[in-house]
């Protein structure tokens, strides 16, 4: 199988930890996600879990099947509720038993089980939902929603928590088609005083758990303890013990992953590029699988030339490299030109996109994708 290198400029979130007395046992919690892929995405989620200790808790619903949920785009999505329901039937009547669900392909976890059951038992509820700043997706119900005077106010289904027994009478309070919304589904039930009641439904409003992060990378910091990296939210002075990368803060979620959940060390550096990785015998390149790097330069950037001497001294044999390379600033390229003519013919193939083409930066990684290895 081709192996892949896309480098291309990344935001950097430069952004205390503080310590959680655990006591609290994680034998009666079970972790679900639905995941019909396996995407870079929900191997992140994955490796967090490892990392935290608890991998081998979690259940993944959907794996090997046909999303059936609709275009995440948009509304949609309530076959995760579906799949939920059945999950949980055998657990309808555990009243002691605690579930956490969350998305499974922009999330990561920040903290072991045992602190978040802690942190949950705190709140008294009976189900927790994480809170955002924007109530989607139908926003005429933002004034039916409790008042409150600190924090997020709206439901975000992208993570909860809760006890078996509430959370399956809630999966059942009426029914959904797989192609409904899920969030619209949880907060229709939320808004109902006697649900909510009935149930003892909060939301966490100031991220003590649930961070999301569309509309809030302006409230959280990345920082360190050491060696390791943690989240900080800033406007209410918590440390958010799982992070959701929900609606179009993917790219921050990607920027922040590269450091948290023991991603990173100032020691040691990237710890999770060392995953996967496979050994190769410096006697016969001849059998290194080819890797396209894709370089992508979308803005005006500094010290490009630098960039390319880089680039051009990676330890590979040049005949199993392809490059791929998008420049829609102008004043670069002459030196992507410089580069190319001097070097590139020791590569196994070079691929040019430039401003005159008139290709938009989404299109320009659809190409790089489409770039036959050999």
């Amino acid at each position: 199988m081709a192996s892949w290198w896309v480098l291309y400029g990344c935001i950097i979130i430069v952004c205390g930890c503080i310590e959680v007395t655990v006591q609290e046992k994680d034998t009666d919690i079970l972790v679900f996600t639905v995941a019909s892929n396996q995407t870079d995405g929900f191997k992140r989620y994955l490796r967090s879990a490892k990392v935290q200790g608890f991998e081998g808790k979690i259940r993944v619903l959907g794996v090997g099947q046909p999303w059936k949920g609709g275009n995440m785009k948009s509304v949609g999505g309530a076959y995760k509720i579906n799949l939920l329901k059945r999950a949980l039937k055998e657990f309808k009547d555990d009243t002691q038993r605690i579930i956490l669900m969350t998305d499974g392909y922009d999330v990561i976890f920040l903290a072991p089980l045992e602190a978040i059951i802690s942190r949950f038992k705190l709140f008294g509820a009976r189900i927790l939902f994480s809170a955002e700043g924007f109530c989607w997706p139908n926003k005429s119900l933002a004034s039916q929603y409790p008042a409150i005077t600190r924090g997020e106010p709206y439901l975000n289904s992208g993570g909860f928590i809760g006890y078996a027994s509430n959370i399956y009478s809630v999966l059942m309070s009426f029914p959904v088609t797989d192609t409904d919304d899920d969030q619209l589904f949880y907060t229709k039930i939320y808004l109902n005083p006697a649900f909510r009641k009935k149930h003892n439904m909060k939301l966490d409003h100031e991220s003590e758990i649930f961070q999301n992060l569309y509309g809030a990378v302006d409230k959280v910091e990345l920082r360190f303890n050491g060696n390791e990296a943690y989240l900080q939210n800033t406007a209410y002075d918590t440390v958010p013990m799982i992070v959701h990368g929900n609606g179009h803060s993917k790219v921050i979620l990607n920027s922040l992953g590269n450091y948290l959940a023991s991603a990173w060390s100032a020691e040691q550096g990237c710890l999770n590029c060392w995953d996967g990785t496979v050994e190769l015998f410096n006697e016969q390149p001849e059998t290194y699988p080819p890797i396209l790097i894709a370089i992508f330069v979308d803005r005006p950037t500094p010290f490009l030339q630098e960039f390319f001497h880089k680039i051009y001294h990676q330890a590979y044999p040049k005949s199993k490299l392809h490059l791929f390379i998008y420049n829609s600033e102008t004043h670069h390229d002459y030196v992507v030109e410089e580069f190319t003519e001097n070097s590139g013919n020791e590569y196994k193939s070079v691929k040019i996109v430039t401003a005159s083409d008139r290709i938009g930066l989404p299109q320009a990684k659809m190409l790089a994708m489409l770039v036959h290895l050999h």
